[in-house]
C-alpha cells in the first residue's frame, strides 16, 4: 500500500492589527460597512465583534436622535388605554 505524502499546512501570514478612524457617514454608508463586516467575519473566520459593536452602537445613537426628532402622533391617553386592553 503506498503511503499518503505529508501535507503541511501554512497558516497565511497576517498583517498587525489596524485603527481605523472614519469621517461622518450616512446612515446608509454605516449600515453597508456593518454589513461588510460581518461578511468579513464570516468568511474569514476572524472575530470582529469589536469593530461590528462599535457600529452598533453608534447606529443606536443615530437612530435614538432622529426619534426624538420625530414629534409622533398625538394619541388621546383614553384611546391609547383602550389599544393596551387597559379599559
Amino acid at each position: 500500500m503506498t503511503a499518503l505524502p505529508d501535507i503541511k499546512t501554512t497558516t497565511k501570514p497576517q498583517v498587525d492589527p489596524v485603527t481605523l478612524e472614519l469621517p461622518a457617514l450616512s446612515r446608509s454608508a454605516i449600515d453597508e460597512l456593518y454589513h461588510f463586516l460581518q461578511y468579513l467575519q464570516f468568511k474569514h473566520q476572524i472575530d470582529l465583534e469589536p469593530a461590528i459593536e462599535a457600529i452598533e452602537d453608534e447606529i443606536d445613537v443615530f437612530d435614538a436622535d432622529v426619534a426624538l426628532q420625530d414629534p409622533g402622533e398625538d394619541v388621546p391617553w383614553e384611546n391609547l388605554k383602550q389599544e393596551l386592553g387597559l379599559s
